[in-house]
């Protein structure tokens, strides 16, 4: 961990911009996406969140950490990364799916609803797929809501 913390410290001494030959959020968004693919979700956590502490601005690296946390079912973590994508990139269809997602996960189905709205927006050729996200929360509901039928047989 200290070695990376230094490679981050030694890249932002020496300038390096992102148009440079090596960015250090693109080394930690790799090495992440190898920890993940591998299973080691803590690994690829801490690795994502050094990519966003080496570039506060890449939305990739918000993108990778949100998607995680979704993944690994930290739904209060992911909305606040899914929301600062989206505060760098208004028209990140996929970060407002994340968001979607994540309010969905916790039971916040108007401000999920409102996040896919945005994305569909943004890119309407997701709207079918959305759409079958969004009714499966409503299905489910609907299934544990007791039948009016049932009520009235059972009075």
């Amino acid at each position: 961990m200290t070695l990376k913390i230094g490679v981050v410290a030694a890249a932002l001494a020496l300038n390096l911009s992102a148009a440079g030959a090596w960015a250090a959020d693109d080394v930690f968004l790799a090495q992440g996406n190898k920890q993940w693919e591998a299973g080691k979700l803590a690994d690829a956590r801490k690795s994502f969140e050094l990519a966003v502490a080496a570039d506060p601005r890449s939305a990739d690296a918000h993108m990778k950490l949100g998607g995680l946390l979704l993944a690994s079912s930290d739904h209060a973590a992911a909305i606040r990364t899914y929301q600062r994508t989206i505060s760098l990139d208004a028209n990140n269809a996929k970060a407002w799916m994340g968001l979607g997602l994540a309010y969905l996960h916790t039971g916040q189905r108007e401000l999920s609803q409102a996040a896919f709205d945005e994305a569909i927006r943004i890119e309407p050729s997701r709207k079918a797929q959305l759409a079958r996200l969004a009714e499966k929360p409503a299905q489910e509901a609907a299934s544990r809501e007791p039948s009016p039928v049932k009520q009235t047989l059972s009075n």
